[in-house]
C-alpha cells in the first residue's frame, strides 16, 4: 500500500512538473518584414491566439523599425496580422526569437478609390475610375507628374508634344468633347480644384500617394460644369500607417539625357550639290562653285547637348504615440537641363501635411505646397532650324564673326548659335497652394466638414534680344526686350455633410450634400521696348527703347466666380445591389444672367454578381460585378467675358492728323451657355484565381451638344464671326484592362498589367454647314485640316501625290494646266477639271488612333526588383508639314537624306522630285506624301532596384536603383517622334497631329539611392 502511494505521488509530481514546464513564460522577440520590398513593417498586430477572445487579450504591435517583444507561454501560438497582408499563425515551441516575413494578401486587400468629395472601396464602386499608385511614379526623372501617366490608365490618352523641360503634355480622357473649347481634364489636388491649366511642375512626384482618374458620368458629374473632360484627383502622402517616432527618408538620383532619335538630312556637300543642280535646272548662277569649300555644319548637333537631370528630396513622416496626429513634411530640389543648350528648369518645393484628431468630436488639418520654379526657355525655334538652316551655312565667317547671311539666298537670317549664346529668355513662377479643414463628428455616422483653399500664383518672364546679334547688327535694328508678369489670387470654400448608416441586413446608406463658392482674380501686364541702343542693361531698363512706334505697354484683368450646390446618395442593398444618384448645380459668372445656372444629374447601378449563389456554384469567379451609369456633365469651355462685346483700339485721321480711337471689336452674345455632355457607360469587372487575375471592360458613348463655335456672319454686320452654341460631337469607345499576378513565390513574384483603349470620335453637326476649314500648317499649302460632318475631329485634307512625271508624253496626255516638268511632282486631278486646286482636296487621314495601349511588368526576386513599361498608339496619322520643303521644296531649305535618291536623268524611275522642279511653294498643295503613319511603341519607363540587406538598427532600409525614361521609340515617322506638335499645347481639338520638327524628347538614364531612417 505504501509502495502504491509512493508511485501515485511520484506520477503526480511528474505531472505538476510537466504542467509547470509547459506554462513557463518566455519573452519572444523578432522583426517583421515585407516579402516584396524587404522593408520592415511597423504596426503589425501580434496576439497570443488563446487570449484573442478573452477579456484580457495578450498582444502587441511592431514598432517603427518593425521589431516586437511579447511575453507568452513557451507552447503558445502567435497570430501576426496587418492590413493588406496574409495573416500567419506561428507555434512558439520555446523559441525566444521569431523573425517573420509577411506576404501581400491579394484576396483580402480592399483597394480604396478616391472619388469626388470622398472615397469608396473598389468593390463598392458604381462608376468608372482608374487608379495609379504613387509607387509606380516614384523616381521617374521627369519634371511633371502628368508626364508619368502615359499609358498607365485605360481611356486616358497622354501625348508628350514637346521635350522642353517642364512642358505639359496633352491629355484626353475618352476623347475630346469640345471643338474650340478646352479639352484638358480638371485637376483636383488634395481636394482643391486647381482647374485645367495648373502648372503641375509645382508638385514633387515623390509626394504623390495615388492618382485617381474619374471617367464616366456618375464619377464626374459631382464636378458639374467642369467635369465633362474627366477629372484627375491627386492625393499626397500623410503620416498614416506609422506608429510612434518619425520616419526620415532621403532620396536622390542623377541622370543623363540624350536625344532619342535624330532626323536624317543631307550634309553640307550633299546639300550644295542639290542646290547647284536646282540652280542649273532653272538656269541660275551656281551658289557653290567649289564643293570642297562648302561648310558642313550639323546644326542639330551644334545646338543640342547630352544634359543632366538631378533630384534630391527629403521627407519626415510619422504619427503621435496615441495616433491622434499624423504628419508628412518634405523638401525637394529638381534641376533638369534641356537637350537644347541654355534651356532647363529648376524647382524648389516644400510640402507640409498634417491631421490632428483633437477629440472624438473635432478633427483639423492642413495641406500646403510652396514652390519656386526657374525656367530657361528655348532661345531658338527648333522648327525653324529644321526648316531653313541648311548645313551649308557656317557658324562663323572668315573674320571669326557670327554669320548673318544665308549662303544660298544671300538673305539676312538668324544664327542659332549666336541666339543661344546671346539671347536671354527665362521665367520665374512662385506658387502657394493650401487647404485648411475642420471636421466635426457629433455622432458616429454624421460628419460635417468645411475647407478653405487659397492659391497664389505669380509669374514673371524676362526676354532680351541684344543689338549685337548678327542679324540685328547687320540691319542696325538695335536690341529689343520685354517683361511680362501676371498675378493670380484665388480661393475656394467648400462645406459638406456626410451621413452613413449601416443596417442589420448588410445594407448601407451614404449621403453627401454640400455648398461651395470659388473666386479667382488675375492681373497681368507686359512692356516691350525696341531699338535699344545699349545692350548693357538688357531687360532691366526698358526706357532705353527709342522706337515709339513699336514700344508697347499693355495690361489685362480677368476674374470669375462660381457657386455650387452638390449632392450624392449611395445605397447598398444586402451588399449586393449598389445604387448611386449624383447632382450638382453650378452658377458661373462667365455666362449671362439667363444662362448662369445649370443642373448636372447622373445615376448608376452596380450588381455584385459574385454574391449570387448561381455564380458561386460555378467556382470560376472570385469577383464579378456589372455596372452601368448615365448622366450629364458640363464644360465652361470659354474664358471670362466672352458673352460681352469688347472694344478694340483703332486709329483714324482728322484734318490730316492721325488720332487714336476705339471700335467695337466683338459682338455680344448673352445667349452663350455651357457645353453639355451626355454619357452612357456599361462596365464589367471580373476576378479569377482568388484575385490573382482581374479583367475590366467598359463601353461608353458620349454626346456633346451646344458646342461653342465661331460661326460665320454676313460681312455687312461689320464682323467676320460670332461665338455661338451650335454643333454636336460624339465619342464612342471601349476600354480593356487586365492585371495579373503570374507568379507569387517566396523568392520570386511577377505581375503584369495591360490596358487597351479605343475611341471613335465623330462630328455630328456643325450648325447647318457641311465642313469648316481649320489649319494651314504648311506654307501656301492650303487648308490642311477640316471639320467635316461624319468624320473625326479633325481630318487631314489635301491632294493625292502620284509620284513624279516620268516623260513629256505622260505630261501631255494628262492635259493639266500650268507648268509641269519631267521629274517634277505629280498630283491627282480628283474632280477632272484639268487643274490642281483645293477643289481636288480629299480626306487623307486622321490624328485619332484606332487604339492606344500600355503594357507593364513588375518582378521581384529576393532583394532585386525589375519594372518596365511600354506604351504606344496604332492607326493614327501625322501631318508632317516639313515635307513640303524637305521633300518637294527649293534648295534654300533643308532636305531629307532620302532626296539623294531623287529623280535625275540617270535615275528616271524615282518618285522623289528632281531638284529645281518646284519654282514656288504655292505649287505644292498639302498632299498625301505629307501624311504619315503615327503608330508607334515606346519603352516609356524602366526601373531596376536592389534592397541592400542591413545589419544595423539605425537604418530601416537602403535601396539603390537604375531608372530609364523614354528609352526608345519604334516608329516609321520621318521626324522620328510622332507625338510632337507643331501648334504646341492647345486645349482645343483642332491642332492635333501636326508636326514640323519641334523640341525633341529625351532619353534619360538615372542612378539613385533611397535611405530610410
Amino acid at each position: 500500500m505504501i509502495k502504491f502511494t509512493q508511485k501515485v505521488v511520484f506520477v503526480l509530481v511528474l505531472l505538476v512538473y510537466a504542467v509547470s514546464a509547459n506554462a513557463q513564460q518566455i519573452t519572444v522577440t523578432g522583426t517583421v518584414t515585407d516579402s516584396e520590398s524587404g522593408m520592415t513593417i511597423p504596426g503589425v498586430n501580434i496576439v497570443e491566439l488563446s487570449t484573442r477572445n478573452s477579456a484580457k487579450v495578450n498582444g502587441t504591435a511592431t514598432d517603427i523599425d518593425g521589431n516586437y517583444s511579447i511575453s507568452v507561454p513557451a507552447d503558445a501560438s502567435l497570430s501576426f496580422s496587418y492590413l493588406g497582408f496574409a495573416s500567419q499563425t506561428i507555434q512558439v515551441n520555446g523559441q525566444a526569437k521569431i523573425d517573420l516575413v509577411l506576404k501581400p494578401d491579394l484576396s483580402n486587400l480592399e483597394e480604396v478609390v478616391v472619388v469626388g468629395y470622398g472615397q469608396v472601396k473598389k468593390k463598392d464602386l458604381t462608376g468608372s475610375v482608374s487608379k495609379v499608385d504613387g509607387k509606380d511614379l516614384e523616381n521617374l526623372p521627369t519634371a511633371r507628374i502628368d508626364q508619368t501617366l502615359q499609358g498607365r490608365a485605360a481611356g486616358v490618352q497622354v501625348s508628350q508634344i514637346s521635350g522642353e523641360p517642364g512642358s505639359a503634355p496633352t491629355i484626353r480622357i475618352r476623347g475630346g468633347n469640345s471643338i474650340q473649347g478646352n479639352n484638358e481634364p480638371l485637376w483636383v489636388i488634395d481636394g482643391v480644384i486647381v482647374g485645367t491649366d495648373f502648372n503641375l511642375s509645382n508638385l514633387n512626384s515623390n509626394d504623390i500617394l495615388s492618382i485617381d482618374i474619374l471617367k464616366d458620368a456618375v464619377a464626374v458629374s459631382i464636378y458639374g460644369t467642369r467635369g465633362a473632360n474627366g477629372v484627375i484627383l491627386v492625393t499626397t502622402k500623410s503620416g498614416k500607417g506609422t506608429k510612434g517616432g518619425t520616419n526620415v527618408s532621403f532620396n536622390s538620383y542623377y541622370g543623363v539625357q540624350s536625344m532619342v532619335t535624330k532626323v536624317d538630312f543631307l550634309d553640307g556637300p550633299q546639300h550644295a550639290d542639290y542646290a547647284n543642280e536646282d540652280a542649273e535646272f532653272r538656269n541660275s548662277a551656281l551658289p557653290f562653285t567649289d564643293l570642297n569649300a562648302v561648310a558642313n555644319v550639323d546644326w542639330i548637333d551644334q545646338v543640342s547637348q547630352n544634359s543632366a537631370v538631378y533630384n534630391v528630396d527629403v521627407s519626415l513622416s510619422g504619427m503621435s504615440e496615441n495616433q491622434k496626429v499624423n504628419y508628412y513634411i518634405s523638401g525637394n530640389y529638381f534641376d533638369q537641363e534641356g537637350l537644347i543648350r541654355e534651356t532647363g528648369i529648376k524647382k524648389y518645393i516644400f510640402r507640409a501635411n498634417m491631421d490632428n484628431e483633437i477629440s472624438d468630436l473635432v478633427k483639423v488639418g492642413f495641406r500646403i505646397n510652396l514652390s519656386r520654379l526657374k525656367t530657361e526657355n528655348s532661345k531658338i525655334n527648333f522648327g525653324t532650324l529644321y526648316l531653313s538652316t541648311t548645313p551649308t551655312r557656317g557658324i562663323y565667317d572668315e573674320n571669326g564673326e557670327f554669320t548673318a547671311l544665308d549662303p544660298i539666298t544671300d538673305g539676312v537670317s538668324r544664327n542659332f548659335e549666336a541666339d543661344i549664346q546671346m539671347r536671354q529668355n527665362h521665367s520665374y513662377t512662385t506658387n502657394i497652394l493650401g487647404n485648411i479643414y475642420v471636421e466635426l463628428q457629433p455622432m458616429d455616422n454624421l460628419t460635417f466638414k468645411t475647407t478653405f483653399s487659397p492659391e497664389i500664383n505669380n509669374f514673371k518672364q524676362n526676354v532680351f534680344n541684344p543689338g549685337a546679334l548678327p542679324n540685328n547688327l547687320l540691319l542696325q535694328n538695335g536690341g529689343d526686350a520685354a517683361i511680362t508678369s501676371t498675378m493670380r489670387v484665388g480661393w475656394i470654400n467648400e462645406n459638406t455633410v456626410n451621413y452613413i448608416r449601416d443596417f442589420d441586413n448588410g445594407s448601407q446608406l451614404s449621403a453627401l450634400a454640400g455648398f461651395t463658392i470659388q473666386k479667382s482674380e488675375e492681373e497681368g501686364d507686359i512692356s516691350r521696348a525696341f531699338r535699344i541702343s545699349n545692350d548693357v542693361t538688357g531687360f532691366n531698363n526698358l526706357g532705353f527703347g527709342s522706337d515709339p512706334t513699336r514700344n508697347e505697354v499693355a495690361s489685362s484683368y480677368d476674374a470669375f466666380q462660381l457657386v455650387s450646390w452638390l449632392a450624392r446618395v449611395n445605397y447598398s442593398f444586402h451588399d449586393k445591389y449598389l445604387f448611386t444618384v449624383v447632382g450638382r448645380v453650378d452658377g458661373s459668372s462667365r455666362f449671362a444672367p439667363e444662362n448662369k445656372y445649370a443642373l448636372f444629374p447622373s445615376g448608376a447601378f452596380a450588381w455584385k454578381l459574385h454574391e449570387e449563389p448561381f455564380i458561386q456554384n460555378l467556382n470560376l469567379f472570385s469577383d464579378l460585378k456589372l455596372r452601368t451609369s448615365y448622366g450629364l456633365s458640363g464644360s465652361q469651355a470659354i474664358p471670362s467675358y466672352r458673352t460681352l462685346a469688347v472694344l478694340s483700339s483703332a486709329n483714324t485721321t482728322f484734318n490730316g492728323i492721325e488720332q487714336p480711337g476705339v471700335i467695337l471689336g466683338r459682338p455680344e452674345n448673352p445667349e452663350l451657355k455651357w457645353e453639355t455632355t451626355q454619357q452612357l457607360d456599361i462596365g464589367l469587372e471580373m476576378g479569377f484565381l482568388n484575385g490573382r487575375l482581374s479583367v475590366e471592360f467598359d463601353f461608353y458613348q458620349k454626346n456633346t451638344r451646344d458646342l461653342l463655335l465661331n460661326a460665320q456672319l454676313p460681312r455687312q454686320t461689320g464682323f467676320v464671326s460670332k461665338l455661338q452654341n451650335i454643333g454636336k460631337v460624339q465619342n464612342r469607345g471601349f476600354e480593356f484592362l487586365v492585371n495579373s499576378t503570374n507568379l507569387n513565390k517566396d523568392k520570386f513574384t511577377w505581375s503584369t498589367s495591360f490596358s487597351l483603349s479605343h475611341n471613335n470620335n465623330k462630328v455630328v453637326d456643325l450648325g447647318g454647314v457641311d465642313f469648316i476649314n481649320l489649319a494651314t500648317p504648311a506654307q501656301q499649302g492650303g487648308t490642311g485640316a477640316r471639320l467635316i460632318v461624319g468624320e473625326t475631329t479633325p481630318v487631314f485634307t489635301g491632294v493625292r501625290y502620284l509620284g513624279t512625271w516620268k516623260s513629256q508624253e505622260e505630261i501631255d496626255e494628262a492635259g493639266l494646266g500650268g507648268d509641269h516638268d519631267v521629274g517634277g511632282p505629280r498630283f491627282e486631278d480628283t474632280n477632272g477639271d484639268n487643274q490642281i486646286t483645293e477643289d481636288d482636296f480629299i480626306v487623307l487621314g486622321s490624328p485619332q488612333p484606332d487604339f492606344y495601349y500600355g503594357f507593364g511588368n513588375s518582378m521581384r526576386m529576393g532583394n532585386f526588383t525589375l519594372d518596365f513599361f511600354f506604351q504606344g498608339t496604332y492607326g493614327n496619322e501625322v501631318f508632317n508639314s516639313l515635307t513640303q520643303t524637305a521633300f518637294f521644296g527649293r534648295s534654300e531649305t533643308t532636305k531629307y537624306a532620302e532626296t539623294l535618291n531623287r529623280w535625275t536623268p540617270e535615275n528616271p524611275t524615282s518618285d522623289i522630285p528632281r531638284a529645281g522642279s518646284v519654282a514656288a511653294l504655292s505649287e505644292i498643295y498639302n498632299n498625301s506624301e505629307m501624311i504619315e503613319d503615327g503608330s508607334h511603341i515606346r519603352l516609356k519607363n524602366f526601373r531596376f532596384g536592389y534592397n541592400v540587406p542591413l545589419k544595423t538598427d539605425k537604418i530601416r532600409g537602403l535601396s539603390v536603383y537604375l531608372t530609364g525614361n523614354n528609352l526608345f521609340v519604334i516608329s516609321s515617322f520621318r521626324l522620328k517622334d510622332p507625338e510632337t506638335s507643331q501648334y504646341g499645347r492647345q486645349s482645343d481639338n483642332l491642332s492635333m497631329g501636326f508636326s514640323s520638327g519641334q523640341y525633341p524628347t529625351s532619353r534619360t538614364v538615372a542612378i539613385g539611392a533611397k535611405i530610410d531612417f
